[in-house]
């Protein structure tokens, strides 16, 4: 798939709805969503569509470039049956004192929240350099390409912490596809045992001690392995790696280019102001995992009436891995139990251009 046409499916629509009993979405915050039965908000695209075409999409290319899957994701005001509401209140329903006439003031709705990591450039690098790192495990063990299983040629990420569990898609009945068996990627070094790689959630102390864990959040890692920006770009200094980059250490010996010096094939283009507006990381405060590159952000929110219309938005979800949270709500805050029917059509995969 390198720099060619990306392959697109045929079937290209999902449909999402929580089989295994409605959901208590709330009236008063965000809920994630199961679907099919499973899963607490987090959807993995490339598994329901590797699933509905019976052959392996993949999140990055050959490369280890992610893809970003747009898709249409549209909100139906009812069930996957059919039937909304019908608790007087929850939607601003109300009857007169012969109850012949019905009036809705439109004062309630469902609305669904997609979230997911960032588009930029340090995803972008920072997945290409871990599947160097990971092409480069392989090889140092003795395994080649040709004796490696046939769609364990990328690498399959979690959202925000190992062993991700998804939410499965629906068939035209109401049931939850079976779907095969989709295993996360794993990666060791040093010795050390497996962990796997996500796009969102706390990073890891690479500085003051070594990474025994089992995931690390990429775009964190990543930084962690370069040379860093100084908060005023006018001395000619810089910061990094990190002492136990976990990136370095599995990179150096092969010469790939972690070597103290800013490796040619990453992109640093950087602003001529003295002050870069993004946050420049203190690899010195060891202690500090939490940073901008490893909050998700939002992707798009779409709302509807309830028992009334469906609504659909268009966004670019990187990766195909996106979080999913709704919330209901009344004027009355009625709370009332409904599980809200969605569905995702795919319109284009492409590369992330950072």
């Amino acid at each position: 798939m390198d720099h060619m046409a990306i392959r697109m499916p045929s079937q290209r629509k999902i449909n999402y709805f929580d089989t295994g009993g409605a959901a208590a979405v709330s009236n008063d915050g965000f809920t994630g969503l199961p679907s099919g039965g499973t899963g607490g908000g987090h959807y993995n695209l490339v598994k329901d569509l590797s699933l509905l075409n019976r052959y392996g999409l993949t999140h990055t290319t050959r490369d280890g470039t992610p893809l970003v899957y747009r898709v249409r994701v549209t909100l139906h005001g009812m069930t996957h049956a059919g039937i909304g509401p019908l608790t007087a209140g929850f939607r601003g329903v109300q009857t007169d004192s012969d109850d012949t006439n019905t009036v809705t003031s439109g004062d309630g709705f469902t609305l669904l929240k997609i979230a997911g990591c960032q588009n930029n450039w340090v995803m972008k690098q920072a997945a290409k350099e871990f599947h160097e790192a990971r092409e480069k495990m392989f090889a140092d063990s003795g395994v080649s390409k040709t004796s490696r299983g046939k769609y364990s040629h990328t690498i399959r990420y979690n959202y925000d912490n190992a062993s991700d569990t998804w939410g499965t898609p629906i068939d035209s009945a109401g049931d939850a596809f079976n779907g095969g068996t989709w295993d996360a990627s794993a990666l060791s070094y040093e010795a050390d045992s497996d962990f796997q790689l996500g796009l969102v959630g706390s990073g890891d102390d690479e500085e003051s001690n070594s990474f025994t864990g089992s995931y690390l959040s990429i775009g964190h890692s990543y930084l962690l392995s370069r040379l860093n920006q100084p908060a005023d770009t006018n001395p000619q200094t810089t910061e990094g790696p990190a002492k136990y980059s976990v990136l370095t250490r599995m990179k150096q010996a092969a010469g790939i280019g972690l070597d103290g010096q800013d490796p040619s094939v990453r992109d640093r283009a950087r602003g001529e102001q003295d002050n870069p507006p993004y946050e420049v990381l203190d690899i010195s405060d060891s202690g500090d995992v939490d940073h901008d590159i490893t909050e998700q952000v939002e992707l798009g929110r779409v709302a509807v009436e309830l028992g009334a219309i469906s609504r659909s938005m268009v966004i670019d979800v990187p990766f195909g891995i996106m979080n999913c949270s709704a919330q209901h709500y009344s004027k009355d805050d009625d709370n009332e139990v409904f599980s809200p029917f969605w569905t995702v059509e795919l319109l284009k995969i492409s590369e992330m251009t950072g």
